[in-house]
This record gives structure tokens, sequence and C-alpha cells, in this order.
């Protein structure tokens, strides 16, 4: 009789043991595989990280830049000049791939009793691509082409057309970095007809924030 009660406790604590390591077993295997993506939940720049070896770690992202000419002209030594801060003063890049589809902005629009004849407004929709110079991807340029128009408070100026745009660029980080650009104009005044060709070397520096 003791040992048939012998045998059935160890029979029930052999099934216990079991039943425990199977779910100790179970435990185990769900921490394994919740740690490493609690771990990419607590770095917000993991999936930044992907792209560390990937020459377009800017896909999939968006730009948006801000004309600080006027304010960086401020704390240039020996400037004596006028600075001009080019028509562009904002501008945004949506990039897929290894392309980007861009909007420009610029304007100047005061009240009329304080126009000075050098109102305008400035609006340009393009594509643009990007290449990295140096092998650490903090120096690239850009090439892209834009269709724009542009209308000025005294009409002399008024164009319609399309630029090339030639950027050059430095990242401070792959969140931040400044840029400038050259352009090659084409265009044509609705109301005095007949092609403009132009081209403006860089003189506007803008300070951009990638966003992931």
């Amino acid at each position: 009789m003791v040992s048939s009660c012998y045998c059935l406790n160890l029979c029930f604590l052999t099934s216990l043991s079991d039943a425990a390591m199977k779910k100790s077993f179970i435990l185990l295997l769900a921490v394994w595989c919740f740690v490493p993506w609690l771990k990419a939940q607590d770095n917000p720049y993991a999936e930044e990280d992907l792209y560390e070896d990937d020459p377009y770690f800017w896909s999939h992202t968006k730009e948006v830049g801000v004309n600080f000419t006027p304010l960086i002209s401020k704390f240039v030594p020996f400037n004596l000049g006028q600075n001009d801060a080019g028509r562009i003063g904002f501008i945004y890049k949506k990039y897929y791939s290894t392309r980007a589809f861009r909007f420009t902005l610029g304007g100047k629009l005061n009240e009329v009793f304080q126009s000075d004849g050098s109102n305008f407004l400035y609006i340009g929709l393009g594509l643009e691509k990007r290449y990295p110079i140096s092998k650490d991807k903090k120096l690239s340029y850009t090439s892209g082409w834009d269709v724009f128009i542009l209308g000025t408070e005294t009409g002399e100026e008024d164009a319609l057309g399309v630029k090339k745009s030639y950027g050059f660029e430095y990242h401070f980080s792959k969140r931040v970095f400044i840029s400038t650009e050259a352009y090659l104009t084409l265009g044509v005044n609705p109301d005095q007809g007949g092609p403009a060709i132009s081209f403006q070397l860089p003189t506007a520096i803008f300070v951009n924030i990638r966003l992931y």
C-alpha cells in the first residue's frame, strides 16, 4: 500500500515537474522574443541605424529646410554689403527610394502702405536626386528640376519656366544638415514675351531637418 502511494506521488511529482518545465520553457522563449523588441522600442534611432551602411540612408524620409541667410549674414565679420538671400525661403522634400519630390516657396508680401515695389511670390514643384560625395556621407550633392512661377509687384520680373538646380550639402548628422544651391533657369515673361536664360550662383544657406 505504501509502495503504491509512493509510486503515485512520484508520478504526480514527475508530471508536475514536466508541466513546470514546459511553462518555464515557454516563459523563457517569450522573454527571449520580447527583449529585442523592447530594446528597439527604447531606441528611437533603431530604424535609421539600419541604413548605417546604405548610401541612401535618406530614403523614405521627409526634409524641411529654411533659408537662414539673413540671420547667418549678421554673424559674418566684415559683411558690409547687401546680402541677396534669393527668392526661395522654404523647401520641403519627400524622398522615396533614390529620388525626391520637392516643393519650394518664397515670398515677400507687405501691406499696401508699406509697398516698395519689392513684393513677390515664388512657387516651385519638382524632382531631385542626391549623390554622396564622401565615404562617411557627410558631403553630398543634389541634382534636380523644378517647374516654377514667379509673380512680382511691378510685373517686370514675372516668369514662368523650368529651373535646373545643383546643390551642395554638409550633414552634421543624419537629421541636421546645411545646403546651398545654384540654378540654371529658362523662363518666359508672360507680358513681355521671349525666353530668358540665367545662371545664379549659390546665394542662400538653408538649415535642414530630416524627419523619419
